[in-house]
């Protein structure tokens, strides 16, 4: 039995990145300097980019982002029919005009409905998994070489200039945190769907039989 609906659990994720965005935005060093991306970082020695702690790092574009990402979520939640609520409401159906469940469940409409949320929200989970790993392996497994850093800031010397890229700026400590979570939390969503289908394949072959 899940102990967390996939609904709960994608709006408990939305509060969290509304929360995530009030800080970034308004004070970014209680994420930055926070225990649990020190942790992280010290275990898998991660270096933290001191291009984070700079006036000019993007904190408030990073806000907004993730307060589209948390809208887009609640929405797509709220407005797609879960598959509790269309059972309930065919069970209702039922009740009200006396047609049998197996009839009901057969209307190819119904099943489509039925099967609207999960197929969704699991492609949804499986393609933001995929993500946030190659994001978190990316980051966990790139040489300095890789991300730009020019050969004359390994040499040094007279004339040396150090040159970085995009991606270098991507490798550091809070990112590889908030990826790392985040493919945590949607592999749970991924196997809360899962569970929740087969209880709702159970449920009906109770309710034939």
């Amino acid at each position: 039995m899940v102990l967390l609906s996939s609904k709960t659990l994608i709006q408990a994720h939305a509060l969290f990145l509304f929360v995530l965005a009030v800080y970034l935005t308004k004070s970014p060093s209680i994420v930055t300097e926070s225990d649990v991306v020190f942790m992280i970082g010290e275990v898998l020695q991660i270096d933290a980019a001191p291009s984070l702690s700079r006036p000019q790092s993007p904190f408030a574009l990073c806000g907004i982002l993730l307060v589209a990402d948390a809208l887009v979520d609640l929405i797509i939640v709220a407005k797609i029919p879960r598959v509790n609520e269309l059972v309930a409401m065919v069970q209702a159906a039922r009740n009200q005009s006396a047609i049998p469940m197996s009839s009901a469940m057969q209307n190819p409409f119904a099943a489509r409905l039925a099967s609207l949320y999960s197929e969704i929200w699991t492609l949804l989970s499986a393609a933001r998994f995929c993500l946030f790993f190659v994001v978190s392996f990316f980051i966990y497994q790139s040489k300095p070489d890789a991300w730009g850093v020019d050969a004359a800031r390994r040499v040094g010397g007279y004339g040396s200039v150090e040159t970085t890229s995009g991606l270098d700026q991507l490798k550091n400590r809070v990112v590889f945190t908030y990826g790392f979570m985040e493919m945590m939390f949607w592999l749970w969503i991924f196997i809360t769907l899962r569970e929740e289908r087969q209880e709702i394949a159970a449920r009906f072959v109770e309710r034939e039989e």
